[in-house]
């Protein structure tokens, strides 16, 4: 960006510029070049980043499993450091609402209903204390709006699946859009 894009990319009052000298105006022209320096220095950093990130899990998930798998060892020390493979299993509640509550009607079903969470919002007027403290099945019956809001904590579902996976026990795993494999652990010396 060159000084007069800058300039020219002000749009303000003339009058606000009255005190500005040549010197003024060069040096916030270079604090504005600095910031978007420093922008596009940190977002090709972050894109290193997220690059490496998907290089190690590409190592954890895919590689070493791989390679330790076909030499038959579950659990190996290198350099001190002691690898070990895992079963990991991954999985999300569906976005669609109508694939949200079949979700959760199977967490019922199989007899998984305390890991979910609910919240239920109302909104009282003036002296209306009492009847806050009623069930939202009777605000409902009484005329009052009420929402309400259900979830299972992202790691809560997560390791729900894979104690159902690791003990065999009913669990859609289509329903969660859920991926089990591999994953090599590695612990420091």
């Amino acid at each position: 960006m060159t000084d007069e894009d800058v300039w020219s990319a002000i749009d303000a009052d003339a009058s606000l510029f009255e005190g500005l000298t040549t010197e003024g105006g060069g040096e916030l022209s270079d604090l504005i070049r600095q910031v978007v320096g420093v922008e596009k220095t940190v977002a090709k950093v972050e894109e290193e980043l997220k690059s490496l990130k998907k290089r190690r899990d590409s190592y954890l998930f895919d590689l070493i499993p791989a390679k330790m798998q076909e030499v038959g060892m579950d659990k190996v020390v290198v350099e001190g450091h002691t690898v070990s493979l895992s079963t990991f299993v991954s999985g999300t509640l569906p976005k669609d609402p109508i694939q949200r509550d079949v979700a959760f009607s199977h967490l019922r079903d199989i007899g998984c209903s305390d890991f979910i969470k609910n919240e239920v919002k109302v909104s009282f007027g003036v002296k209306e204390d009492n009847m806050a403290k009623s069930v939202q099945a009777d605000l409902e019956e009484q005329g009052h709006d009420t929402t309400a809001k259900t979830w299972v904590e992202p790691m809560t579902l997560k390791k729900l699946l894979r104690e159902r996976v690791e003990n065999n026990e009913e669990i859609d795993l289509e329903i969660f859009n859920a991926h089990i494999g591999t994953v090599a652990k590695i612990k420091g010396a």
